[in-house]
């Protein structure tokens, strides 16, 4: 660099995952990204030109180049509506053709850059640079593709060599690692000490607003909302760039200060409309969430008003009452906090959602927004854009928030002789199959055995055969004739954890499926290479990740799905994924319908001044579960599961012209479809 003064970083969250690259060859970004920088300011919608090492001539259109290579770390800007210019730094560089002043502007704005070539020692190769990201950093990366892509961009810039399988730092690279701030890994991590809890008198004083109702039961945190629902977060500038401009806690002081003292409704959702850009579609979703919230209420026919404390709740400087507020209202939300003592990802806590508290309806999106009101309160803070951590004070409102025990543990104090569940186990064993052998590259055999045996727990005869000219595991669905099918099924293991476009031959998929007279073709691996996957919807076959396996596996065995629909699902090769979930959700969702409507039967049957002797009518059920569930239960729906639970066979409702009580406990419910459950022969 000119001027050999370090360059201030971005803390290590703040920084970007990825590094793009610019197709032209690894160890020529530099010069490939001149080429490119010298045409902005550009339109999104026009073609960018370059020419490769080779001779090669190469185009991409302004917007996907720049959205999805340049604009990460700091390379391009948008300038306008649909203009992309270089950033500050990167014209700086076009001036100066420094690359030491480009290479410490990347690590300012690019996680493990500076600090990979602090890892180059004297026998490094790619794999251990990816070992140091993961183990000593704490990036969650499972392929070699990012350290490929900063040693690329660190060759081209004459920081690094390649010296047969060899990472080796140039003297230029030595010079640029003295000036560079690095993060510590226990930054990186996240887990560098925090300052003690502070004294919580203020807290104190702040949540007396509460009283006792702060205090509830395990049943009452049971039975706390799934879902908090839609708040829109954004507004209708032109500039608005799809980008959401609001905090969590700032949009919904928004609403309320829109709505004043009372609106109708035509009223307010044009405000809506104006101020945030959305639809009507949108505001009905957006009403069902601030009614579920307790923040609004109706005061007369189409006409609403904030409730008594909703401007005291939304109030800037009181959102930690409105966190503890919402942990009243909502499931898996104040629990969120014992969760993060070590950082965590919000997959992660949708899993312990799921796993450890029976929360079944838990989302990334839900969990996501349960975040975002937490950290307005200063209740967690992300380490990085993928990771949370639970501060100081979110550990002292622990001690005021009565919280849901673990299920395991809440079954164990409520009741130590409850029904044991006598379905088939959970397939843990075949999932860590999966993930052992499909990850290894050379227990090829062993893999295509564990495919084998998730397409039999799936309900396929499925049938391991292997060996030169034969598919892996042929699955058939064993039905009356004209619904049968048969599904090939191709286990690809990769050492690498990806797999590559040379190990698929689709020539030989076509060969097995003529052979084996098969209706699908399924390929299974840990990743794809990214060309397999448009490959793949030409030849109509389906690539399954196996964690995408594992999650079906998962949800099958709580709602499993007919294998006619499962032949529907497997015939939508372009988007078999999204239309699998769609069915999955169904089947979920008459689950919880199901549910639901025992509790609801059960509540009014146990009421010390039950209405009509303990009977309930579908009109009220059907109001009841319209509060809960979006969208709302139709009659149909209602009336189709009550007739389940009223036939003889389950016998848990009585039925008298529309009414309906609860004749036997839930309790001898579950063991009474357990045990038919158990006849019906699985061999």
């Amino acid at each position: 660099m000119h001027s050999h003064q370090a360059v201030p970083a971005k803390p290590w969250r703040d920084r970007s995952n990825s590094l793009g690259y610019i197709q032209g060859g690894t160890a020529a970004q530099a010069a490939l990204l001149q080429q490119v920088l010298v045409q902005l300011p550009c339109d999104g919608k026009d073609a960018l030109e370059w020419e490769t090492s080779e001779g090669k001539h190469v185009s991409a259109r302004c917007e996907d180049l720049c959205r999805r290579v340049l604009s990460a770390p700091g390379l391009a800007e948008r300038s306008g509506e649909a203009q992309w210019q270089p950033s500050t730094y990167a014209q700086q560089w076009l001036e100066n053709r420094d690359n030491s002043f480009l290479a410490a502007h990347l690590h300012a704005n690019v996680k493990f850059f500076g600090e990979l070539l602090l890892a180059i020692g004297d026998q490094t190769k790619h794999a251990d640079l990816l070992e140091a990201a993961t183990e000593t950093y704490g990036l969650n990366w499972t392929t070699l593709s990012p350290v490929r892509d900063r040693t690329g961009w660190l060759r081209s810039l004459g920081m690094v060599e390649l010296w047969g399988q060899r990472v080796v730092r140039t003297e230029l690279g030595d010079a640029l690692l003295k000036v560079l701030p690095l993060c510590l890994p226990e930054t990186a991590r996240g887990e560098e000490e925090q300052a003690a809890t502070e004294p919580d008198a203020g807290e104190r004083e702040q949540l007396a607003f509460f009283g006792d109702s702060l205090q509830l039961e395990q049943v009452d945190l049971r039975n706390r909302r799934a879902l908090i629902g839609y708040i829109p977060r954004g507004n209708a500038s032109e500039n608005r760039d799809g980008d959401s401009t609001l905090t969590a806690n700032a949009a919904l002081r928004r609403l309320i200060a829109l709505l004043g003292e009372g609106a109708g409704l035509d009223e307010f959702s044009e405000l809506c409309s104006n101020e945030f850009g959305i639809s009507k579609t949108s505001f009905t979703s957006m009403m069902h969430t601030l009614r579920h919230t307790g923040l609004v209420e109706q005061t007369s026919f189409n006409y609403f008003a904030p409730s008594e404390d909703a401007h005291r709740l939304v109030d800037e400087g009181n959102e930690l009452l409105l966190a503890a507020y919402l942990h009243v209202r909502y499931l898996f939300f104040g629990e969120i906090l014992l969760h993060l003592g070590a950082p965590a990802t919000t997959s992660a806590l949708v899993a312990v959602a799921k796993e450890t508290y029976g929360y079944t309806q838990a989302t990334n999106g839900e969990v996501r927004l349960r975040l975002a009101f937490l950290q307005g309160a200063g209740l967690v803070e992300r380490v990085d854009w993928q990771r949370f951590r639970v501060t100081a004070a979110g550990r002292s409102l622990t001690k005021h928030l009565a919280l849901q025990l673990p299920a395991e543990a809440e079954s164990e104090e409520a009741d130590s002789a409850a029904p044991q569940d006598a379905r088939p186990s959970l397939p843990e064993a075949v999932i860590a199959q999966l993930r052992q052998h499909g990850n290894v590259g050379t227990d090829s055999r062993e893999f295509e055995e564990a495919v084998g045996r998730a397409f039999a727990f799936l309900g396929f005869q499925a049938e391991h055969l292997g060996g030169s000219g034969r598919t892996d595991v042929l699955a058939i669905a064993q039905l009356a004739a004209k619904d049968q099918y048969r599904i090939i099924v191709d286990a690809k293991s990769s050492g690498n954890g990806q797999v590559a476009e040379s190990s698929v031959k689709f020539d030989a998929l076509r060969d097995h499926k003529r052979k084996h007279k098969a209706d699908h073709v399924v390929v299974v691996g840990p990743e794809f290479a990214p060309r397999l996957k448009n490959w793949a919807v030409e030849n109509e076959a389906i690539l399954l990740r196996i964690e995408e396996l594992a999650t079906l596996l998962d949800r099958h065995w709580r709602n499993p799905m007919p294998l006619t629909e499962l032949r529907d699902a497997f015939s939508r090769i372009d988007a078999f994924s999204d239309d699998l979930d769609e069915r999955y959700q169904t089947l979920e969702r008459r689950s919880l319908l199901m549910r639901r409507i025992i509790d609801l039967a059960s509540q009014e049957a146990l009421d010390e001044d039950p209405v009509d002797d303990g009977y309930i009518s579908v009109e009220n059920i059907i109001y009841a579960l319209r509060k809960e569930f979006t969208p709302r239960p139709s009659r149909q729906e209602v009336d189709e599961l009550i007739a389940f639970l009223s036939s003889p066979v389950v016998a848990a409702l009585e039925s008298t012209k529309g009414r309906h009580k609860l004749i036997d406990s839930p309790r001898n419910l579950a063991l009474r479809l357990v045990g038919l459950g158990g006849t019906i022969a699985t061999d």
